[in-house]
Formats: structure tokens, sequence, C-alpha cells
């Protein structure tokens, strides 16, 4: 049994973040891992063979100059010069079996009354179908704006709170409006689980919290650690489970979130065996997948890549090779073990009166010297994971732990 002044479980972008500020303030920290690298949904996959040096993002992927929290860190441990610049390429509607641009698809004159529409109009209290339904219109929202939000965040975003979809946030000039790094966003991960400070034990599944004294005990397949404090940066019903002992109604509350499944295919090809331009995605409508997320924002001289992001049991592994060798006009056999990834990805489905669940957890945290971080707090995106972590650290310090 190990002693430390904070534990983390879950070594991703919201556990690494919360182990960055606490390293940042002299504390032993540690973090436990189930997987064999860190990451969690910053998933870049790395091709080896013909396609080594090439990546596909196959679950976060996107990046912006107003991730403040994001940034700073990137910031402090020196790396900012390493982002790039995402090429300026759009999304296209794929519907009615082909690609399509986003203004055909449009009603104008219901669009040009948006404008009065928002007059009075509040998210607050307010689910995605009811507030962009009645902003853009009933037409406009059927046909491009309920698929585009269900690509966002890669499940059907009608009962999603309107505001945790989008948050306005301060931009910084000094850094490309979209970025990624060599290698994907997984880099990031990997830049911050590589810093000398941030202990990291990969292979270590949670399988119990207990209590000795005041102190937490861990127990994993691996053994036993204890520390003054604890953070939860796992997924919501993994939090839920782990807790159930010792934090009964912290886990009942955390069981109320429900999860999206969404099953994720990254294809690599040569380029010029494609025909599709050069874009940042395709938006599902009435498709079995909910979007196809391009490489051509980090464009490659040799290879091009798609992740399609597929509704949970819409087909299996063969038809969605099939509906993919369609999508992208080429033959089923250019698809075989080296150039196809897969992975399933598990998000938070929050619906409205979601803040107010929020407050209820915050308020049984409060004191107790465990944390809790990850995308099921105010938004999926990575700064509120970030930003979660902050508020988290921030929260233990003041109560003086």
């Amino acid at each position: 049994m190990t002693d430390h002044d904070l534990l983390i479980i879950g070594a991703g972008i919201s556990g690494l973040s919360m182990a960055h500020y606490a390293v940042g303030a002299g504390l032993n920290v540690l973090v436990l891992e189930r997987e064999r690298q860190p990451g969690g949904c910053l998933c870049s996959h790395r091709f080896g063979g013909a396609l080594d040096g090439f990546w596909l993002e196959l679950g976060a992927h996107s990046c912006f100059n107003s991730y403040g929290n994001l940034l700073a860190i990137l910031e402090r441990v020196g790396v900012l010069n390493r982002l790039q610049r995402r090429a300026k390429v759009g999304f296209r509607l794929f519907a009615d079996g082909a690609v399509r641009s986003i203004p055909s698809q449009l009603c104008f004159p219901e669009l040009l009354l948006a404008p009065f529409r928002l007059v009075g109009l509040k998210k607050a209290g307010r689910d995605v179908a009811e507030y962009y339904g009645r902003l853009v219109g009933p037409r406009n929202y059927a046909a491009v704006f309920e698929p585009a939000f269900d690509a966002v965040i890669c499940q059907p975003a009608t009962e999603f709170p309107a505001e945790n979809l989008f948050r306005s946030r301060p931009r910084r000039k000094d850094v490309p409006r979209g970025f990624t790094l060599a290698g994907g966003l997984q880099t990031i991960a990997d830049i911050l689980a590589g810093q000398p400070d941030i202990p990291i034990e990969f292979g270590r599944t949670a399988r119990e919290i207990g209590r000795a004294g005041e102190d937490f005990v861990v127990r994993t397949d691996r053994g036993e650690y204890a520390a003054r404090a604890l953070c939860l940066a796992t997924p919501v019903a993994v939090a839920a489970t782990l807790l159930r002992a010792e934090f009964p109604e912290l886990a009942a509350a955390l069981a109320q979130i429900q999860t999206a499944t969404v099953e994720s295919v990254g294809v690599a090809l040569p380029a010029d065996r494609l025909s599709l331009p050069p874009v940042a995605g395709l938006i599902g409508r009435n498709e079995t997948f909910y979007s196809v997320v391009s490489r051509d924002t980090a464009p490659d001289p040799a290879h091009r890549g798609f992740t399609f992001h597929f509704r949970p049991g819409a087909l299996g592994e063969e038809g969605k090779l099939n509906r993919i060798a369609q999508v992208l006009n080429v033959p089923r056999g250019a698809f075989g073990a080296g150039n196809v990834a897969t992975r399933i990805n598990r998000l938070p489905a929050l619906r409205v009166g979601h803040g107010d669940w929020t407050d209820t957890v915050d308020r049984a945290l409060a004191g107790s010297r465990l944390a809790l971080t990850g995308n099921y707090f105010t938004g999926v995106a990575i700064e509120d994971c970030v930003t979660r972590s902050r508020q988290e650290f921030e929260r233990l310090r003041r109560e003086g732990w």
C-alpha cells in the first residue's frame, strides 16, 4: 500500500489535467489507468506497415483557440509551438445517397425569420429540438440542423439540453482557430502523461473504493493504494459502480446519467483512389452513421482517412464496411486488416435539468476530499473536461485538503 496526497483513477484528458494542476501545487500524485496507454476519448489510431506515420481520430477530433484552460496547460508544459493549424475545408451532408452542400438543403425564407424568433427565446430549460427547432424553423431543423447536432455529439441530440450543446468562450488570437498536433490529439495525452512529475501505472483496473480512517483506499486487480484525496476521472457508469459502497447516494445520482454508444470505424486509403473532394467531414441524414470525420483537416500527401461514427446496432461489421465503400465510392475490397481500425465510444446522454443534477452532485461532494471530473458535467468537449478538472482541483484546495 502506497501513500499519496491525491490518487486519480483514469488517464484521459480529465485525469491528466487534474494531475497537472495537482503536481503544479507540489502534491504527491499517482494516476491509475486500466488501459495500456493514456488518452481515453483522445484516441488517435496510428497505422503501421505501408501506412506507417498516418493517423486517424477515432474519438475526439476538434480543438479550438477558445479552449483556454487546455491551452494554458499546453503553454505551461512548453508545447504551444507544436500546434498545427487545421486546413480550411468544410462539412457536407450525406443525404439520399449523395454528398450535398449544406446551403442546398436549407430553406432560406424560413431561416430569415430566425432573428425575430430569437427575441425572448431562452436556452435554459429547453432541449435542442425545442430551442433550435423554433429558432431555425421545422424544415431547416429536420433537413440540416438535427442531423448536424447529432453529428456534433454522436448521439440523438433532440433531448440534449440546449445550453450544454455549445458554449461561448474567449478566443486566443495567438493560436490557430482550429488545431491539432503531429500524431493527432492523443499527442496531448502522450505529452501530459510523459511529464516526469506525473507518475502513471497502466494496466490497473480499480475494483473497489474503501476508507481507512480519513484516507481513501483503492483496491485494484494488482494491489491496494491509499491517498488523502481521491479523484474519479472515469466514465460516469464506472464512477457510479465504484462509489456504490462508500457513497451510495452519490452513486445513485451518477446512475441517472444515460450513456450513448457509438461504433466507430476508421479507414485509410491512397489519396488517388478517392473522388470525394477534401472535406472536414460528412453529416449523415437518415443514415446508419451520425458523421464521417475526415483527416483532410490535417492533409497527408499520399493518403486520406475517414472515421465513420455509426449508430449502435445499425449494421454488423461487414455491413459497416460495405456502407463505407458505398459512401466513399470505392470497392469493398479496398479495406483490409491493415487499413481499418475500430473503437467503441460511450458518451453521456445529458437531459434537460442537468444543471440541477450537477448542483446536487456538487453539494454531495463538498467537504468529502472526493473529486469527480469528466465529460458528463457541462458538456462533452475537451475543454469542458479540463475546465471541470480545474474547478474540482480548486474546490479541494479551498476546502483545506
